[in-house]
This record gives structure tokens, C-alpha cells and sequence, in this order.
């Protein structure tokens, strides 16, 4: 039995943050209802699509349930108060206040339900002088110092590939929100829990931070380079690029074995960390002559084989198609779409795709049947949308 089975959500989040954390909870069992409003929320309008689908909003919305409300109007409000009163966990991502303008924020939903585990995500959190200033996953970034430590050494920051803010955010918050479960089965209560991406990403430093913090000065930005250790980095081979790592001595001598080069592994003043850095120019140089003469297939299995940390270069449609990739069954079809499953293996049970991703609203009437809600409540409400 998925461990989150019985647990009902109420997900009123759009775009990243919210919705795959509330798709987290799904994956584990929950069973979540994704309050929209009338039209569907903006996520959905997000290219590219398939048969009018929006894969962007299908990639962070399977397992869920579509409730469409006009939570502007006193209907709209007292329909999701009726679903608050029986729902363990609301999720929201909304700008700071806004819950509260609806009528439906924590102190709304506490009073029809003091056990509630109410989550809110938002770019600076709760409190604070950029609390009620609007966020994106680049807003993040940028301030948690993230960016300045990204990309080439000259040049502009860049931001990361993915919106690391946006999922920092999310697993923050589905660990939140599975603590404060375990603590109400302990007798706890209900919880609020504040999500700020930005608090999120700063914690994501690490130790980034600790060289900041022992030294006083900024991290350098070094590309693909890390300043600790030599090599460490991509390399160009014949056709492709690949990463390549060495962080002990013993890692080295096996390098230098794997790729013929015994003048490399033989020079006094490459032997030690300390002494590799030092001539970091003259050691990338001669590996990237090196790693020039033959494909990236070649040099994966040889320093593979010797047990060097090293792996191809892959875009967004390679890393699929890789032997060990299709073995761990990440990627997945769920109702014609695509889909990246839940990617932690219990040895008791397995988290689920139970159902693909709900068209606006196509769980709205049910929904709210099973919450108590009347019938001419119901049509009254269905008419706005």
C-alpha cells in the first residue's frame, strides 16, 4: 500500500513549485485535488503541445484530480471550504496574501479544520521585507548567490538548466508537509509550514557557503572547473563531450593508466591534489589533447573500467536511450504521455502512476457530491465555469 494512501490534498498551485510538490505527494499515494480556476490554471497554456496538451503542465500534474472553482465568488469559497473540512494538506503557491484575500487562507481553512497541515510556497516567504514582492525560479537564483557561481569563469552568470528554485522549493515542501503528518499522528495538531524559494536555494549552498563563510570572500565561478581538485571538468572528445573527475591520488594513477599516458601518471609534480592544482593549466591541456584522439564511447568504457568517475556529455534526448537509464525505468507512459517516474525505490512498496494528467474541472461535480455539497450548489457553481 503506497505509504500516503487515505491522505487527501488540496493543491491550489500553478506552474512549478507547488505542482510538483503536490505531484510528490500524489506519486506516494495521496490523493490530491487540484483546485483550478475556471479555464485551468497557467501551467496549461505553457508550450510545447500534443494534441493540445501542454507537456510543460503535464510534467509536474499526473495523479491528480481537476476541480475547477471561482474562488473570487462566495460559492467558489465556501465549495473549498467544504473540501478543507475532510482534506489533511492543503498546497499552495500563491503570492503572499492572496489565499487570505479568497477567503481561504489558514486561519479560514483552521477554522473548519484544526487538524489541517496548511503548506504555502512562495519566492521570499511569509514574512520579511520582499515578502509580498512577486518570485521566479531566476529571482531565486540570482539572490540566493547561485547564479554568480554559475557558468564560465568571464562572462555573465548563468542560471541552471532546470529551475532549481522552483524544486528546491518543492522538496522542501513535501518534506514539510510528511513531517508535520508523522507529527499529528504523535498528537501534534495541524501546522503551517513556510516555503520560501529562496531560503530553499540559499540552503542548497552548502558547502559553497563554508568557503564563504571560513574565507570572507565570494566563490569564484569556474565553469565546469571545481577549484578543489584537478581534473575535474568536460573534455571534448573526437565526437562529443565528457566529464571527467579526479578527487584522490590513487584516481589519478588510474587515469593516467586508462589513457596510455604514463609520462603523466610518472611527473613528480602531478602525484598530489595540491600539486595538480598548482599546474592545472598544463594538466587540462595535455588531457584535453588526449581526449581529442578517440570517441566518447571509448573513453567512457576505459575509465569506467578503472574505475574513474566519468560519464558522456548527454543532452535531454540521449540520456534516455542509455543502457543503464532504461534499466532503472525512470521514464514512463501514463494515458499517451510521457512521464519521469518518482525516482526513489522503497524495498516494500513502490510509488505509483495511478492516472495521467485531469482536463480542467473533469473531476469537479463528483468531488464536490462527495464533499456534502448540494446539487443546486453544485450547478450553480458549474455554471461559472
Amino acid at each position: 500500500m503506497p505509504p500516503l494512501d487515505g491522505t487527501t490534498v488540496l493543491d491550489v498551485t500553478q506552474m512549478v513549485s507547488g505542482p510538483f510538490a503536490s505531484m510528490v505527494l500524489a506519486d506516494l499515494g495521496a490523493e490530491v485535488l487540484k483546485v483550478e480556476r475556471p479555464g485551468g490554471e497557467l501551467g496549461r497554456s505553457n508550450p510545447p503541445f500534443t494534441d493540445g496538451r501542454s507537456e510543460y503542465f503535464t510534467a509536474v500534474n499526473r495523479n491528480k484530480r481537476s476541480v475547477a472553482l471561482d474562488l473570487k465568488s462566495d460559492d467558489g469559497r465556501e465549495a473549498f471550504l467544504a473540501l478543507a473540512e475532510d482534506a489533511d494538506v492543503v498546497v499552495e503557491n500563491n503570492p503572499t496574501g492572496r489565499m487570505e484575500r479568497f477567503g481561504i487562507g489558514y486561519d479560514a481553512v483552521r477554522e473548519r479544520n484544526p487538524e489541517v497541515i496548511y503548506c504555502s510556497i512562495t519566492g521570499f516567504g511569509q514574512t520579511g521585507p520582499y515578502a509580498d514582492r512577486p518570485a521566479l525560479d531566476i529571482v531565486a537564483q540570482a539572490m540566493s548567490g547561485v547564479m554568480s557561481i554559475t557558468g564560465p569563469p568571464e562572462g555573465d552568470p548563468y542560471r541552471a538548466g532546470v529551475p532549481i528554485g522552483d524544486i528546491a522549493a518543492s522538496m522542501y515542501a513535501v518534506q514539510g508537509v510528511l513531517l508535520a503528518l508523522l507529527g499529528r499522528e504523535q498528537g501534534d495538531g495541524g501546522e503551517y509550514i513556510d516555503i520560501s524559494m529562496l531560503d530553499c536555494l540559499q540552503s542548497w549552498l552548502t558547502v559553497r557557503a563554508g568557503y564563504t563563510f571560513g574565507t570572507g570572500e565570494r566563490y569564484p565561478r569556474t565553469g565546469n572547473a571545481l577549484a578543489e581538485f584537478v581534473p575535474y571538468g568536460t573534455f571534448e572528445a573526437s565526437d562529443g563531450h565528457l566529464a571527467v573527475v579526479v578527487v584522490a591520488d590513487h584516481q589519478w594513477d588510474r587515469l593516467c593508466a586508462a589513457i596510455d599516458r604514463p609520462d603523466l601518471g610518472a611527473d613528480p609534480d602531478l602525484e598530489t591534489a595540491a600539486g595538480r592544482r598548482e599546474h592545472r593549466e598544463r594538466v587540462e591541456s595535455e588531457l584535453a589533447e588526449t581526449f581529442a584522439t578517440a570517441p566518447v564511447d571509448e573513453w567512457f568504457d576505459r575509465l569506467a573500467g578503472a574505475d574513474v568517475p566519468v560519464a558522456p556529455v548527454y543532452d535531454t534526448l540521449e540520456t534516455w536511450e542509455d543502457e543503464h537509464v532504461r534499466h532503472r525505468g525512470l521514464r514512463a507512459e501514463v494515458e499517451g504521455a510521457d512521464a519521469i517516474r518518482h525516482p526513489v525505490k522503497y524495498g516494500s512498496t513502490e510509488p505509483s502512476i495511478r492516472r495521467g494528467v485531469p482536463a480542467v474541472g473533469e473531476h469537479t461535480r463528483e468531488t464536490l457530491e462527495a464533499a456534502g455539497v448540494d446539487d443546486e450548489r453544485i450547478a450553480a457553481l458549474l455554471e461559472q465555469l
